[in-house]
């Protein structure tokens, strides 16, 4: 029998249980919502007005104003009208940490009455990787470029790539970067702030590899693949196969091809001609080719090899230390105290050598022969402001021609061979031994007991050094003041090797002549009126001038209905010529036809006429009259047509030595007599 007392013990019993329970359930759900102190690890300060990275875990230990312990706040939007993007709770200690990964924009870090907090802005980072080429070798052209493209930059990345070992990926990368080999597998690299890493495959096993390329923070990935090929033998050889021949004091220039390396060794010379150079070739550029001029006769009192070679381009040529120049008989560390030998029987044969790593890979020959000085010969230049930078220009506007109008150019041409290693400035063309060469020009027809004109190489506008083909080219202006140049004079031209050269035993001397002309131009087609005639239609005006051919100028015709022009260019006999179109204008049509060139100038009075016979004269015993007829005609308003003709005659003088001429006396009038008197007397008989 149950008694009330044991139903009460039952319902306090139970009662208890379900306080038990619940108290239970309550501290344990107490307990869970709690947070202890946040990690800074893998974190990034939250500080206010910045931009963090999408992925990235911010944290901030110091928020102002003051919060609580364990107190919620909010993460809002300021780009949707301050929605609510997420609710964050401090840790025990009130400092805040939270992801990224689902925010992008701009937000408040705010309490739950609003009170702001922090404000900064979330991107997303985007990342993509190439390399610069798709294939290279794993010996020569074993480099390559890692193409990063970010908006962000300064972010720290782990590399990896399939296929290759840890230690092998971190020899690819640490050319340009601090890398740190990964306990867990992979490379990284901190605070990459550059779009372009170098990567060196140099002993890489041939093979494609992929490197991919994680953002630490972020996770933001991506992937760039690259073919690794077998490398070749380094080699180098001569581009030509022929030998390299020059003079001896002048320039010569030879090519050495790299295959698989961008460095290697040369000499020239060798025990056969006591003297003997050696040096490095650098192929910066990595074109595969190191082209060379060497300066022969820079070689005298020098031990250095870079005093007398240079690489073309951005190439560049090194030599080892002491030992690069050696002479005598054995060969010993010096050079010599002249320019290196020319000669026959072998005596200017020097041997060249390249090969890569110290090894002989091919061999060539320079021969030297000795230099001379040849022939000289006058140009002209049409005058010009200023003369042209290059020799190829400057004979582009040049005419073999021993006369010179004022204010045109002369130019003196010099053939000789030899000079071009040491001969590099004008100023070395005065008339001083010093400098071993001498260009005087001498004014030859001053008269008797008088001092003509002189100046000298040293005062000309320019000279033009061509040592590839063994010529220079003085240009002398002759109407600059200083070199007192004067229509009417006559000079010459003489260079001279001077025998203190160490090129030569003899003074060498060639020389040519000159003359300095009036500026004059005239038109032709003059008739005895002194009227030039220019036909109707499409004609040419032409005439004769003294100044340099290929020069321009403007030929005007005017008439009372109007004024034409055309360019005339000077040809290389002295004439010119200038266009023109005429249709349509009527014969006689009175005209002034002028031209002016710089001083020279000529105008004359003109007529438009149907055609332009010119007077032509045999020297054959024939003298021959040609009869021009102009007829014009002229139309008035009244209808009233006046037509002029101007008959000039045409007589024929023939002069015949024996054979079957007419006979003497027998001529045209008496002829016509004879048929008269025929006539007469067969009326009568008729009759």
């Amino acid at each position: 029998m149950t008694t009330t007392n044991d139903k009460f013990r039952s319902v306090f019993l139970t009662a208890m249980l379900v306080l038990s329970v619940f108290a239970g359930t309550v501290a344990f759900a107490g307990s869970a919502a709690a947070v202890t102190d946040y990690s800074t690890e893998g974190t990034s300060e939250l500080d206010d007005n910045t931009r963090y990275w999408q992925g990235q875990n911010l944290y901030n230990g110091s928020l102002e104003p003051a919060v609580g312990n364990n107190e919620k706040l909010e993460i809002v939007s300021q780009d949707d009208q301050n929605d609510l993007a997420k609710e964050v709770f401090t840790d025990n200690q009130g400092d805040i940490r939270f992801g990224t990964s689902n925010l992008d924009g701009s937000y408040i870090l705010q309490k739950t009455d609003g009170t702001n907090l922090v404000n900064f802005t979330v991107s997303s980072q985007d990342l993509s990787a190439s390399f610069e080429d798709d294939k290279v070798d794993n010996t020569f052209d074993s480099t390559t470029t890692l193409n990063l493209n970010s908006k962000r930059a300064g972010f720290n990345a782990t590399f990896t790539a399939e296929g290759l070992s840890d230690s092998t990926l971190n020899d690819t990368l640490n050319d340009d970067f601090q890398t740190i080999v990964l306990e867990d597998g992979g490379v990284a690299i901190n605070n990459i702030q550059t779009d372009s890493l170098n990567v060196n495959f140099s002993g890489v096993d041939a093979g494609n590899y992929t490197y991919t390329v994680e953002v630490n923070d972020t996770g933001a990935t991506a992937d760039a693949s690259i073919n690794v090929t077998e490398g070749g033998n380094a080699e180098s050889s001569f581009a030509t196969d022929g030998v390299v021949s020059q003079q001896r004091g002048d320039n010569a220039t030879f090519t050495v091809n790299l295959t698989n390396t961008k460095t290697t060794t040369a000499t020239i010379g060798g025990s056969d001609v006591n003297w003997k150079a050696n040096f490095t070739l650098h192929d910066n550029n990595e074109d595969g080719q190191v082209t060379v001029d060497f300066n022969t006769y820079a070689t005298a009192n020098t031990d250095d090899p870079t005093d007398f070679l240079t690489a073309q381009g951005d190439d560049t040529i090194t030599a080892p230390g002491n030992h690069s120049v050696y002479s005598g008989n054995p060969l010993t560390q010096g050079g010599i105290s002249a320019p290196i030998a020319a000669g026959a029987s072998g005596s200017g044969t020097y041997e060249m050598t390249t090969g890569v790593a110290n090894s002989t890979q091919d061999v060539t020959q320079l021969v030297l022969s000795t230099g001379s000085v040849d022939s000289a010969k006058a140009w002209t230049h049409p005058q010009a402001s200023s003369v042209p930078d290059e020799v190829s220009s400057l004979l582009d506007s040049v005419a073999e021609d021993d006369s010179t109008a004022m204010k045109d150019f002369a130019v003196v041409q010099v053939e000789a061979s030899g000079l071009y290693g040491n001969l590099t400035n004008q100023d070395q063309l005065d008339n001083s031994t010093d400098d071993y060469y001498a260009l005087n020009f001498t004014q030859t027809n001053a008269g008797a007991n008088a001092d003509g004109n002189s100046f000298n190489g040293s005062d000309v506008q320019k000279v033009y050094f061509d040592g590839q083909n063994n010529t220079f080219y003085a240009v002398v202006n002759t109407q600059k003041s200083s070199l007192g140049i004067e229509a009417g004079d006559e000079y010459m031209a003489q260079f001279k090797l001077h025998k203190s050269s160490p090129l030569t035993k003899n003074t060498q001397t060639v020389s040519t002549n000159f003359s300095v002309t009036e500026r004059t131009l005239e038109f032709n087609n003059l008739n005895s009126s002194d009227v030039l005639e220019v036909e109707a239609g499409q004609t040419n005006i032409t005439g004769e001038t003294s100044i340099a051919a290929g020069s321009e100028f403007t030929v005007q015709v005017q008439s009372d209905q109007f004024v034409r022009t055309a360019t005339a260019t000077v040809d290389s006999n002295g004439t010119f010529s200038a266009p023109f179109d005429f249709s349509g204008v009527e014969t006689g049509t009175q005209l002034t036809v002028s031209a002016k060139s710089s001083g020279a100038s000529d105008k004359v009075d003109g007529q438009i006429v149907e055609n332009v016979v010119e007077e032509t004269t045999t020297d054959n015993g024939t003298s021959t009259t040609t009869t021009t007829t102009t007829t014009t005609t002229t139309t008035t308003t009244e209808s009233t047509t006046t037509t002029e003709t101007t008959t000039k005659a045409t007589t024929t003088e023939t002069t015949t030595n024996g054979g079957s001429g007419s006979i003497p006396g027998f001529g045209v009038s008496m002829a016509l007599v004879a048929l008269v008197a025929a006539a007469l007397l067969a009326l009568r008989r008729s009759n």
